[in-house]
């Protein structure tokens, strides 16, 4: 018997597709209707930051350089009062391989999936994440699809998100392009049940875990170099997939 393709068909049997898709069965993480173990479930990832550094290395992602930017140091010196002003440092994230931080995530995500014997990736993204996901399935040889939501309610496609559906194109990935809406999950979840691939989406497990070097290399950088750990870390995105 045909399974039911309508909207409320897919999205009734989403645990299932999602388990399917990772490995994962995020059901047994939660509790009460609302709470959720997340802990558990980074710890049952079963992955430690020197796994984590020696997968990324691998595949061109990790080990940025710090590089002092002496001119803004000078500039806030200049402006800040008598005997103030920090040293400004940038940690350069566009050294991972697809040019920028999302590459820790996918990296770890693509991984797992080749490891579990998956033949494709799929994953949803506005455009950077989508261009990591695809260049570490291409290095591990893997189909990748990503889902893009681009378009607003008139159906006008935003120029930088069109623009990075092209890279992602470039770097071998097949590319859906909806508005942003409950169709762009319910496609998700059709193409990961039709196609048998990888749930490559940020929020899995796998992936949340490829961030977690980023601050560790800080650290360790700072303290091989300077002897000290830095004493602020600016963050310059709140979404950024959990930067």
């Amino acid at each position: 018997m045909s399974k039911d393709m309508s909207y409320s068909g897919v999205m009734s049997r989403r645990p299932e597709i999602m388990k399917q898709a990772a490995g994962v069965d995020f059901s047994l993480f939660e509790s009460g209707g609302v709470a959720f173990d997340y802990e558990r479930m980074m710890r049952e990832a079963g992955f430690s930051i020197e796994e984590i550094q020696k997968i990324q290395l691998s595949h061109g992602v990790g080990n940025t350089p710090i590089l002092e930017l002496r001119n803004l140091t000078e500039l806030a010196r200049k402006c800040a009062p008598k005997g103030k002003g920090a040293r400004i440092f940038i940690k350069d994230e566009a050294a991972n391989a697809s040019g920028s931080f999302k590459a820790r995530r996918a990296s770890t995500a693509v991984y797992q999936a080749k490891k579990l014997g998956y033949k494709g990736v799929v994953t949803a993204t506005s455009g950077n994440y989508g261009a990591a996901v695809a260049s570490q399935a291409a290095m591990y040889g893997l189909k990748c699809i990503v889902v893009q939501e681009c378009y607003d309610s008139k159906g006008k496609g935003q120029p930088e998100i069109i623009e990075k559906a092209r890279k992602c194109e470039a770097l071998g990935a097949e590319v859906v392009q909806l508005s942003v809406g409950p169709e762009l999950f319910y496609l998700f979840l059709t193409i990961l049940e039709q196609t048998g691939y990888f749930n490559a989406s940020l929020y899995t497990p796998f992936a949340i875990a490829g961030v977690e070097t980023l601050g560790y290399e800080i650290a360790m950088q700072f303290r091989e170099k300077y002897g000290k750990d830095p004493e602020v870390v600016l963050a310059t995105n709140a979404g950024g997939g959990n930067l």
